[in-house]
């Protein structure tokens, strides 16, 4: 992954460094939809949509890489209140770092309005491209990865097996994985905030759209 873009901010390498301290502090394996990798990719995006929407790209990049500073699996009850436990801690992870620390809360703000599954509402362009950013890893062919990966950590069926459309019952996401391309994955696309966002979902929706055809005409 490149990452030459994000290690031209000087405080890029300490903060990361903060962040790997605290996930091997967890002492538990996050599944791999919402690893390192993912914080990583999400900060790419993030500074691609800066750039493009003339945001703070020290805030988006630094809130897109914390997204994720606290995590719990996708099923536990306090999953929904991640993006607030983790704004909580992004203050403590600044400290030390004179270009952010002065940024801390607009960064904690971007942080804890950036998930979809909360309901946050982004009160700046900071965090709307961060919203943006998390949102577009949801769905192409990394979603596609991800969201079965998510599904299969805490033991979800990839579908069910007789109704895999939910023509005749109830979405359950936490049951069947591919339920959650209605209850959410499909409609990311039309909430992007950004043209830019928006610019780069056509061809990841499109790909979500393309597998679940293959998938339908296969299960048929």
């Amino acid at each position: 992954m490149d990452l030459s873009h994000l290690r031209a901010y000087p405080w890029f390498e300490p903060l990361l460094a903060s962040f790997r301290d605290q996930l091997e502090a967890e002492g538990v394996a996050r599944d791999s939809a919402h690893d390192l990798s993912h914080s990583l990719r999400v900060a790419r995006l993030a500074h691609r949509i800066a750039m493009a929407e003339s945001a703070d790209g020290e805030v988006t990049v630094a809130a897109a890489l914390l997204h994720d500073l606290v995590w719990v699996p996708k099923n536990h009850p306090d999953s929904p209140r991640t993006a607030e436990m983790s704004a909580e801690r992004v203050p403590a992870l600044c400290s030390g770092l004179p270009a952010l620390e002065a940024k801390a809360n607009r960064i904690a703000a971007c942080v804890l309005t950036h998930s979809f599954t909360g309901g946050g509402v982004a009160a700046s362009l900071e965090a709307r491209v961060v919203q943006d950013a998390d949102r577009l890893e949801a769905i192409g062919a990394i979603g596609l990865a991800r969201v079965f990966a998510t599904g299969a950590s805490f033991g979800a069926a990839l579908w069910h097996s007789s109704d895999p459309w939910a023509a005749t019952r109830d979405l359950d996401d936490k049951a069947y994985s591919l339920d959650h391309f209605e209850r959410k994955l499909l409609k990311l696309a039309a909430a992007m905030n950004t043209a830019t966002a928006r610019e780069l979902a056509v061809g990841r929706q499109r790909a979500l759209l393309e597998y679940l055809a293959a998938l339908k005409e296969e299960l048929a």
